[in-house]
């Protein structure tokens, strides 16, 4: 015990924690990554397949995640985080199926909503927050970033080959099975953690706690941010890759050095950030990677030059993985443990509308008007990098372990 207050060194509650609910999300987020590289192609054999209408599949699921992220947050705050995440678990496992067995694309709209009900990201994060320290918790959400990036990595490699062999139904078979993992995982894998005090606020008075804290503001605007850019980036790329005459099968090509680049982004700054208590630079630093890559896509596009369009998407993903496992740890720090699911609520409300926003956006205007996505994606970095400016460094405050033997108790599958 004494070795453990001497540092920020895992407890093996917290690596049981973080292995567990790294799996789950490994396991969910793989399904879903599997279909982000193809969409835009494969969903075109659908019957009734628009552009627009592609770009209200691809973002459907964005919409019901970001409007069911806070009511799931609030929910978890009252009646605990993991019967809500298994709540959603199944709603995902449903509307997975249904997309497996979609033959139109209203259909598919309508199991892309159904999927995106099992809006349980808020109650994860919040879960993860229960069960670490906060001075390990960027390290412990790096470990869930890193268990995405690894979910990121090989369903791009994969993708483009299961595309071609068993198409977008047996794509989201498998996206039906990896759920149905998950949720075993929940139930028999994941500790219980330790019981919170539980709040005397109201939910009004709840809301009003997280959205009147400034850095916060912050943090939920750039999380937009950079789910715009995310939607808008794998919408339009798909197809400019098709223009130039790759292959769907050809795609890991681009796709895998570009993970490994945003690997690497991805643990420099958690360590950066946690061992210097450097979030803001490191913030700064990520939002102008995203600035740099958006003006390049920019120029690519117009001037037709497939080779500044590949380093715009290079730098992109490390800027957007530059925030993947800082977001949450700042949020988490900042909130308290009766108001940290809502909190993750919104974050992720703003999280996955910036999903739904970048995606019909792009199905309405990259035909028609390329040049205004990339014009709005500028705006939105340069407010975000002038809103960082003066965003407050975190104050270190000694947290001594979470009392390992007062939950001795605690059994897994609880």
């Amino acid at each position: 015990m004494a070795r453990r207050n001497k540092g920020p060194v895992f407890t093996s509650l917290e690596k049981t924690s973080i292995l567990s609910l790294s799996t789950i999300f490994f396991f969910r987020m793989f399904g879903l990554f599997l279909v982000l590289p193809l969409f835009s192609l494969l969903a075109l054999d659908l019957q009734g397949a628009t552009p627009a209408l592609i770009g209200l599949a691809l973002g459907a699921y964005g919409l019901t995640q970001a409007t069911l992220q806070i009511p799931f947050g609030l929910w978890s705050d009252r009646i605990g985080r993991k019967p809500v995440i298994a709540f959603g678990l199944v709603l995902f496992i449903i509307g997975s199926a249904m997309a497996a067995v979609a033959d139109d694309v209203y259909w598919m709209i309508a199991a892309r909503l159904l999927q995106g009900a099992g809006a349980i990201s808020s109650a994860i994060f919040a879960l993860i927050a229960d069960l670490t320290r906060p001075e390990v918790r960027a390290r412990a959400n790096a470990g869930l970033g890193a268990s995405v990036g690894l979910a990121f990595g090989l369903a791009f490699l994969i993708a483009p080959f299961l595309g071609h062999w068993v198409g977008l139904s047996g794509i989201f078979w498998l996206i039906t099975l990896m759920a149905s993992i998950s949720l075993l995982v929940l139930l028999f894998a994941v500790p219980a953690p330790p019981q919170m005090p539980t709040t005397r606020l109201s939910t009004r008075e709840i809301f009003r706690t997280v959205l009147n804290i400034p850095p916060l503001r912050v943090i939920n605007f750039g999380t937009f941010v950079c789910n715009v850019g995310l939607s808008m980036t794998f919408f339009v790329t798909p197809l400019v890759l098709n223009d130039y005459g790759f292959a769907k099968s050809e795609l890991w090509k681009v796709y895998l050095p570009m993970l490994f680049c945003g690997g690497v982004a991805m643990v420099m700054a958690a360590i950066i950030a946690e061992t210097r208590n450097r979030f803001r630079q490191v913030m700064l630093v990520g939002i102008l990677f995203l600035l740099s890559s958006f003006v390049l896509s920019w120029v690519g596009k117009e001037v037709g030059s497939l080779p500044v369009f590949l380093v715009a998407l290079f730098i992109f993903f490390m800027g957007f993985n530059v925030f993947e496992p800082i977001f949450p740890s700042l949020l988490t720090r900042i909130t308290t443990p009766q108001t940290k699911g809502t909190a993750s609520g919104i974050y992720s409300f703003c999280h996955f509308i910036g999903n739904f926003v970048g995606a019909m956006l792009s199905g309405l205007l990259y035909h028609a008007y390329p040049s205004w996505l990339f014009l709005l994606l500028v705006v939105l970095a340069s407010l975000f990098f002038y809103f960082t400016l003066s965003f407050p460094n975190p104050d270190r405050k000694p947290t001594p372990p979470l009392p390992e033997e007062d939950m001795g108790v605690v059994t897994l599958g609880k």
